[in-house]
């Protein structure tokens, strides 16, 4: 991974996850983990489970589910692991878990940040990812959107990132990704561009900084919006 240090004045391009990072999704997408996992086992689990899984470097959510469940014995179809973890989260018309998401980032950060091209790479599916930008006022200030069903393969594959740097016009080294998890450090890594880690609120901040000093990350936030502190 190119040096941060060396190569941040020449960014001309900020690529954001979006949970954990723009948005907290403590009471959405992880507690559908959890609850999806707890419904086919037929047993308690505790969001410290979840966050073991996560913090492995698994990125898409059903796969979280779905180790969950399988690790404890389980063994159902991928697609109805799916369609239970979306009754959980998406509800019947986005009125499930996805409600209690809370935005992370202010405006006053976006338009901080104005300056350079804003992207998402995400591994939400797409409605989902245009759901939650639009509502909490984000989705003005993006250039580009790559969500799941825009790459064959999801991180810590570089496809998603590479695709966004084409589009923006823009090199590896002027392109630093923000993210919350190991696998998105990994897909920054593999795509050779810079990465700044965020702690989101559920996570346990020490050892997530530990986790990602181990891979190399060299900037580790505890809030997105001190991003403005960076540039």
């Amino acid at each position: 991974m190119p040096k941060q240090k060396k190569s941040k004045n020449k960014i001309k391009a900020i690529i954001f996850d979006i949970d954990g990072v723009l948005v907290d999704v403590t009471q959405s997408y992880r507690v559908a983990i959890k609850k999806t996992a707890e419904f086919f086992l037929g047993t308690v689990l505790t969001m410290q489970d979840v966050e073991e899984i996560k913090n492995r470097g698994i990125n898409d959510d059903y796969d979280a589910a779905e180790l969950l469940i399988q690790e404890r014995g389980g063994s159902f179809r991928k697609d109805v692991i799916i369609k239970k973890f979306q009754e959980y989260y998406q509800g019947r018309k986005f009125d499930g878990l996805i409600k209690n998401e809370k935005c992370l980032i202010s405006e006053k950060t976006l338009k901080a940040l104005k300056k350079y091209k804003l992207a998402i790479f995400t591994g939400r599916p797409k409605i989902e990812a245009e759901f939650c930008l639009k509502r909490f006022n984000i989705k003005k200030y993006l250039k580009a959107i790559v969500a799941k069903e825009d790459v064959n393969e999801s991180k810590p594959s570089p496809e998603g990132l590479l695709k966004i740097i084409k589009a923006l016009k823009v090199n590896n080294n002027e392109a630093i990704y923000v993210g919350d998890n190991v696998a998105d450090l990994r897909s920054a890594k593999n795509a050779n561009i810079n990465f700044i880690g965020v702690c989101p609120p559920y996570a346990n901040k020490q050892y997530l900084k530990t986790l990602f000093k181990s891979e190399g990350a060299e900037i580790v936030l505890n809030d997105v919006n001190d991003i403005k502190k960076v540039f």
